[in-house]
């Protein structure tokens, strides 16, 4: 089984950094993805510098918002997937509601419902 692949930490522009300034990446950037923050989600939020042909998930979603992601959950079981990443020491935002509210998603946006 093939290794589940990964950033091992947030980028310069990751959007899960509380210091990356706001509007680096639009609103409806963060309406389209906030089902990889859903419970038992099998899309996985993908670190933006990655390419089409090589995947890979984002270290920040990896620290703060993919525990109940089943992607990710099922990785972890079937050991393609350790706790090889870290924050880089960097504030990220505790969840994904969290980070698109602050990049300009309306806090009553439907798409944010089933975050958790």
């Amino acid at each position: 089984m093939s290794e589940f692949p990964h950033c091992k930490q947030p980028c310069v522009e990751c959007p899960w950094r509380v210091d990356v300034p706001v509007g680096h990446f639009p609103p409806k950037r963060y309406v389209a993805l906030a089902n990889t923050a859903y419970n038992l989600s099998a899309h996985i939020f993908a670190c933006h510098k990655t390419s089409d042909e090589k995947v890979m998930a984002c270290a920040g979603f990896l620290c703060h918002g993919a525990d109940h992601n089943m992607s990710v959950r099922m990785a972890y079981i079937q050991g393609r997937l350790t706790r090889d990443f870290t924050n880089g020491g960097y504030e990220l935002f505790e969840d994904y509601r969290e980070m698109a509210i602050a990049n300009g998603v309306d806090e009553d946006n439907p798409a944010l419902r089933g975050c958790r």
